[in-house]
C-alpha cells in the first residue's frame, strides 16, 4: 500500500499540492475532518516527528502558521486545529509525519475534545521529575540519568512552584500551579 504522503509527491493520489518546495509540501488531501483541512508535510520520508531534522521541522510549523493563517482569511474559519498525530498510541495512520491544519467553525459537530483525569500529587511529582531531567538531558544541560536514578521518591525532589519577582512583587509560576489543577 505505501505511504499516503509519498504518494501524493509521486502523483499518484487525488490530493492537490498547493505548495512545494525542497523541504516540504502543504497539499489538500481527499480524506478530512472538514472542508478546508490542510496537510503540511516534510518531503523526505519520516515516519515520527522524532525522525525529522530541527531545520525541516521549524520550516513545517512555519508554513502550517501561515496555512493556519490563510484558513482564517480566505475560509472564514473561526478557529483553527493544529493536530499531529505522532506515533500509533497517538492515532497515526500514515507511516508520515505531517501537520494537520483544520479550520474550525461553531458547531461544526468536530470533536476534538477529551477529559482530562486527574492525577494523584506523586503520579504528578514523579512525571514532573522525569520529563525535567529527561528535556534537561536533551538540552544537553545534564547527563542523562539512568533508570535506577528515576526511581528517587519525587516528594523529596520536587519542591512547591517557586515564586518569581516581577516588578518587585512575587508572582506565582502559573505553569507549575497549573500542572496540579484540573481544567
Amino acid at each position: 500500500m505505501g505511504c499516503e504522503l509519498c504518494n501524493i509527491l509521486a502523483g499518484e493520489s487525488k490530493a492537490v499540492i498547493i505548495h512545494e518546495d525542497d523541504r516540504a509540501v502543504i497539499a489538500v488531501r481527499d480524506h478530512v475532518l472538514t472542508p478546508g483541512q490542510i496537510t503540511v508535510f516534510p518531503r523526505e520520508h519520516a515516519p515520527i516527528l522524532e525522525m525529522v531534522s530541527e531545520d525541516v521541522l521549524s520550516h513545517c510549523a512555519v508554513l502550517a502558521n501561515k496555512v493556519s493563517i490563510a484558513v482564517f482569511e480566505c475560509l472564514g474559519a473561526k478557529g483553527t486545529n493544529i493536530l499531529v498525530r505522532n506515533g500509533l498510541g497517538a492515532g497515526q495512520n500514515i507511516p508520515h509525519f505531517g501537520i494537520e491544519v483544520i479550520p474550525r467553525q461553531d458547531n461544526d459537530g468536530l470533536n476534538l475534545q477529551w477529559e482530562p483525569k486527574q492525577l494523584s500529587e506523586d503520579e504528578l511529582d514523579r512525571t514532573f521529575v522525569l520529563l525535567k531531567d529527561e528535556f534537561a538531558a536533551l538540552q544537553g544541560q545534564t547527563e542523562k540519568p539512568t533508570t535506577a536514578e528515576k526511581t528517587v521518591e519525587p516528594k523529596e525532589v520536587v519542591s512547591e512552584p517557586k515564586e518569581e519577582k516581577i516588578s518587585g512583587k512575587e508572582k506565582p509560576n502559573y505553569l507549575l500551579k497549573s500542572l496540579k489543577k484540573i481544567p
